[in-house]
């Protein structure tokens, strides 16, 4: 009885060591992709590509978010003054933004979406949009960093909606060292998926995630390894 009340209180106390820091950020962002999940779906599969990390943005450059092996946008420059995502076999890409024309009044800019944002019918879609315009401070690309909502058709030829987060170290051609950095999509059709947060990409490092991730099992195998 008296090693068994042994054990009790060592595991007791081991419960009650601080969490480290690391480990802390950790099970945050873990937090929030499985309110990212919870938010996205209703019997849907919302997934990080593991296709799309960190992508270099080069003239006639490809991405294929589901990884079906088909690419779904290109990326083209046009008289080395705008940069334009367009969608590849049928996939309609980035909504516009407040309808906005770029500098040249030519193509919409895409729009930019908060984390949090609804990616569904509501957005307004377009085959080619803007992504960068040297010299105008409205483009997306003078953010820096931005995401922005895709639609595009699947191996099952039918619609689905995403989220692509970009990252620009400057708005002036030929944007060297711009990349797509991770993305997201909705693996059931016409469903909507919400934009993660950044520090959920950050932690997962692109790898696809599903909805059931378990905050108290990481805790626990945390505890195990301590």
């Amino acid at each position: 009885m008296l090693a068994t009340r042994s054990l009790h209180e060592h595991a007791d106390r081991g419960s009650d060591r601080p969490t480290s820091r690391m480990q802390t950020t950790a099970l945050g962002s873990l937090s929030a992709v499985a309110a990212w999940s919870a938010a996205s779906r209703a019997s849907a599969t919302p997934v990080i590509s593991s296709t799309v990390v960190n992508v270099p943005i080069s003239n006639s450059g490809t991405i294929d978010i589901d990884g079906s092996g088909v690419a779904d946008f290109a990326f083209a420059f046009n008289n080395t003054q705008v940069l334009r995502i367009q969608g590849i076999n049928g996939a309609s890409n980035a909504s516009t933004a407040s309808s906005t024309l770029d500098g040249f009044s030519q193509y919409y800019y895409s729009a930019v979406l908060a984390n949090g944002s609804q990616v569904n019918g509501s957005l307004t879609f377009l085959t080619s949009t803007a992504l960068a315009e040297t010299g105008y401070s409205s483009s997306p690309a003078a953010l820096g960093s931005f995401s922005t909502g895709v639609r595009f058709t699947g191996v099952d030829s039918l619609n689905h909606y995403g989220w692509l987060n970009f990252s620009f170290p400057n708005n002036t051609t030929p944007w060297a060292g711009s990349l797509a950095v991770t993305a997201g999509w909705e693996t059931t059709p016409n469903t909507p998926i919400t934009v993660v947060p950044e520090p959920a990409v950050a932690l997962l490092g692109g790898v696809a995630v599903v909805a059931c991730l378990g905050g108290r099992l990481l805790r626990n195998h945390l505890r195990r390894r301590r």
